[in-house]
């Protein structure tokens, strides 16, 4: 067990700290909260709307409006918090509108979705750790506190991420959304807790949107911090806010 210490909260210790103790485990968020991502999510989207344009004209800005990245990103709009299959329906159902059936616009929506994937650099080489990100994680790790990260990106993503920046070696057990499990679903989260070894009502969950809240509650987390140090807004239903990495540290219990 380690205490949690944060710059901002509702319970104040010593000296205007905030403090948690017996902290038996924390679940990450990746995208936004470990990896500072959405100046690349934002690009990305224009690029699937560039790739669907060369067979659907009209839907650029309905496209972009509905991802949450008309103009600049929306950190809790689809394309921020949202799974890629999340967004792929999305971008399906305006197509279909066109007059497509529904088939060919799911096909049309993944194909291009595909394209602009090749169209960019790996996402890990895009998407760095937030600066004091790796130390933390480091001191958290030779404390002996077990962490996962479940995100709602891709499996193969998050893989990617931590070991490019080598995070993986301080990471148990890492986790993405696909169609048959995603975030938030709590049995993601009973999945994390049973290769940390930790109850869940030991563990923390660590992100920067809504969702995260709704994924420790129905987890039945400890509890959970919002982080803004991305450019997320506080979370009003988080049980601590944090924003700035630095403001968050974890010594022995």
């Amino acid at each position: 067990m380690v205490k949690l210490q944060w710059g901002d909260g509702l319970k104040t210790g010593p000296e205007g700290h905030h403090v948690l103790p017996n902290v038996g485990g924390i679940v990450w968020d990746k995208d936004g909260t470990l990896a500072d991502s959405f100046p690349f999510l934002l690009d990305l989207a224009q690029r699937r709307v560039a790739c669907i344009k060369k067979q659907v004209l009209g839907l650029q800005t309905s496209l972009l409006t509905a991802w949450g990245t008309n103009g600049a990103l929306d950190p809790t709009g689809l394309m921020a918090v949202g799974t890629r299959h999340e967004n792929e329906i999305a971008a399906a159902a305006y197509i279909a509108a066109q007059g497509y059936g529904w088939v060919a616009a799911l096909d049309l929506a993944r194909e291009a979705f595909a394209a602009a994937d090749q169209a960019v650099a790996s996402k890990a080489s895009l998407t760095p750790p937030f600066p004091g990100i790796t130390p933390l994680l480091e001191t958290c790790h030779s404390l002996g506190l077990p962490m996962a990260v479940i995100s709602g990106d891709t499996t193969a993503h998050v893989t990617e991420f931590l070991q490019q920046y080598g995070l993986d070696r301080w990471i148990t057990w890492s986790r993405g959304s696909n169609r048959d499990l995603a975030k938030p679903d709590p049995a993601l989260f009973h999945q994390a807790c049973d290769r940390l070894g930790v109850a869940p009502d030991q563990v923390w969950v660590i992100g920067d949107s809504d969702l995260d809240g709704v994924f420790a509650r129905q987890g039945g987390a400890a509890g959970w911090i919002s982080v803004t140090w991305g450019g997320s807004p506080p979370s009003a239903t988080a049980d601590a806010v944090v924003d700035q990495v630095s403001q968050l540290t974890v010594y022995p219990d």
